[in-house]
């Protein structure tokens, strides 16, 4: 089985309501042919059913015993059927953190990819939470793993990795990160222990367009691939920066500029409205007017974090427009830029060179002094 996360949420369990109204309307059942009184007409052998009715201690009882039994038997549906289609989904044998260490061993690893998640823990203005880039990657990688199937490919997803740096969103309250260098140093760790453990296979599931972030990840990427007969790659900034004409076609049908959506905006507004519509603080989202920069002026300027750029509110985009539709085929365009990525390089070929203003801004950046 493998995790779900398009049609529902955890949360929503806890709305769930029997098919034809609340436990309390139970008490009005009436059955087919007349009331429980004209029952009362019918002769048993040893006495009648009205004896026994007339008593209101044991018609109170078997009234008791009645909506305990339908209460029991529908949050056991509710639990098999809907909690084991999707919590149990989630808990597959994909996720690292489900295995024990003998089923690990039993892996092909030079069949198997590798899926690590990487997200920040920053402001993404007043109406997404603080995590919203590490349930995109999380998703997205459970998303692209699930394309593997067909072909016969191994996988095991990691718990995604926080605190990626965010500098972008400085000056604003809620950010936690570690230093471009601290979290350069761990992710190439963790790609040392899978190399350790015989994986051959490691992917990185990057959904931050921070420029030291990036550039923190790159670092790893290249270190890793030094290691013999070791594929590593951080394909998704490619995809994030790169040209799509399909993504754009949406978005301009809903009367937005690709390029004007940066953070915290359309885009992954309308992904956490898909993905869960609690996440999503939709009072707030809805009043929030076009925040629209020209990102490449700004960044000639010198201004790398939102604040400079004039987003007074920590986004950059049109959030109040997102619609659940736009944030379905967003996370499967991007769940299929991932899988595309993964199998290319699989195959022996090379990823291309991210966009050239991204690779000339990259290099202006040391991650040791950020």
């Amino acid at each position: 089985m493998s995790y779900e996360p398009l049609n529902g949420s955890y949360q929503q369990l806890s709305n769930y309501e029997p098919l034809n109204g609340s436990y309390q309307q139970l008490s009005s059942y009436e059955p087919l042919n007349g009331s429980y009184q004209q029952l009362s007409n019918y002769e048993p052998l040893n006495g009648s059913y009205q004896q026994i009715l007339c008593k209101p201690k044991t018609l109170f009882l078997v009234y008791i015993i009645f909506i305990i039994g339908l209460r029991g038997f529908i949050f056991t549906f509710a639990y098999f059927a809907l909690d084991s289609n999707i919590n149990h989904k989630y808990h597959a044998k994909m996720n690292l953190l489900d295995l024990t260490s003998n089923e690990l061993a039993e892996f092909n690893k030079d069949n198997t990819f590798v899926i690590v998640p990487l997200g920040s823990v920053e402001q993404h203005g007043p109406h997404l939470p603080l995590g919203t880039k590490c349930f995109l990657a999380e998703t997205i990688a459970f998303e692209a793993a699930k394309k593997l199937k067909p072909e016969n490919i191994n996988y095991v997803i990691a718990p995604v990795v926080p605190f990626m740096p965010c500098n972008t969103s400085a000056g604003f309250n809620g950010c936690f990160f570690t230093s471009a260098r601290t979290f350069s140093d761990m992710i190439y760790d963790i790609g040392c222990s899978f190399y350790d453990q015989g994986f051959r296979r490691l992917f990185f599931v990057n959904m931050s367009i921070s420029p030291e972030a990036i550039k923190a990840v790159q670092i790893a990427v290249d270190d890793l691939n030094k290691l013999n007969n070791y594929i590593v790659a951080d394909p998704m900034p490619l995809w994030t920066f790169s040209k799509n004409d399909k993504l754009e076609s949406i978005l301009k049908k809903a009367g937005i500029e690709a390029s004007n959506e940066i953070h915290g905006d359309i885009k992954e507004t309308s992904a956490l409205l898909h993905l869960d519509k609690q996440l999503l603080r939709s009072d707030l989202a809805y009043k929030l007017p076009p925040c629209i920069i020209n990102k490449t002026w700004e960044v000639l300027k010198g201004h790398f974090s939102y604040k400079e750029m004039g987003s007074e509110l920590g986004y950059l985009g049109s959030p109040a427009k997102a619609t659940p539709e736009i944030g379905r085929f967003y996370i499967e365009n991007a769940a299929q830029g991932l899988y595309s990525s993964m199998m290319y390089l699989h195959q022996g070929n090379a990823l291309p060179e991210l966009p050239l203003q991204i690779r000339m801004l990259l290099k202006m950046v040391d991650i040791d002094e950020m």
